[in-house]
């Protein structure tokens, strides 16, 4: 089936639109992610006007804006992913120079709070259909067969997004079918459902990296971190 392809009739504004909405949402996230604190409506910026909240997320803002210039102005492929690595690297530096230190960073909310690790064999242990109300499953056939819908039409817009950043156009139905079976992957290892990170992908391609073998590299990175019995995060 060629379904995807009614993608090409769908506005320009509607998929700027949703760029538009994931680029806020990104900002916002971001900024919770600074102050530590959950932030789900416009009412919620109220926290920048409290200094110490102001104060841990203007880092934060500034390293967004660097990143964002840099990757509209860099000429170098190697530009980009230095100053990703140079602004965390420079954070440790200035903590450690101004004797903070890491337990002082985090009692000041610059760091977040160390988490115990938790094994695969115990993440294993939550799975029990014991637990499960089959019952209720014909009650959720109609938010199923919503988020289809929600996750297909978003991945066909991510789709459009990356194609748009590239200036060429993508296999929309290849695409889409990447996308189902890594779904079917994520659903059968209990997972969650998800779309393109198109970011990461326009990232990739800004930098000239072409290679699939990222993504492999970026697969074992993280069944790694899952693997060891360390906290790396």
């Amino acid at each position: 089936y060629k379904l995807a392809d009614i993608m090409g009739y769908v506005p320009m504004p509607v998929v700027s639109g949703y760029l538009a909405f994931i680029g806020y949402f990104c900002l916002e996230a971001g900024v919770a992610l600074c102050i530590s604190k959950s932030m789900m409506t416009l009412s919620d910026w109220k926290y920048m006007l409290e200094p110490k909240y102001f104060i841990l997320a203007v880092p934060g803002l500034l390293a967004g804006l660097v990143l964002s210039l840099v990757s509209r102005k860099a000429k170098n492929d190697l530009t980009l992913p230095i100053v990703m690595v140079a602004i965390p690297a420079a954070f440790y530096v200035l903590i450690y120079a101004t004797g903070m230190g890491i337990e002082g960073a985090r009692a000041g909310g610059w760091v977040g709070q160390v988490s115990e690790p938790v094994s695969i064999r115990e993440l294993v242990g939550f799975i029990d259909f014991k637990l499960v109300r089959w019952d209720l499953l014909p009650k959720c056939v109609s938010t199923w067969v919503g988020m289809v819908f929600v996750v297909s039409f978003s991945s066909c817009l991510d789709i459009a997004a990356v194609s748009m950043d590239m200036g060429e156009a993508l296999d929309a139905n290849a695409e889409l079918a990447t996308v189902g079976i890594a779904n079917v992957m994520s659903g059968l290892t209990f997972g969650f459902t998800g779309s393109y990170i198109f970011s990461q992908t326009i990232f990739m391609f800004r930098s000239g990296v072409h290679s699939r073998i990222v993504g492999i590299l970026i697969m074992f990175a993280f069944m790694a971190i899952v693997i060891l019995p360390m906290n790396l995060v």
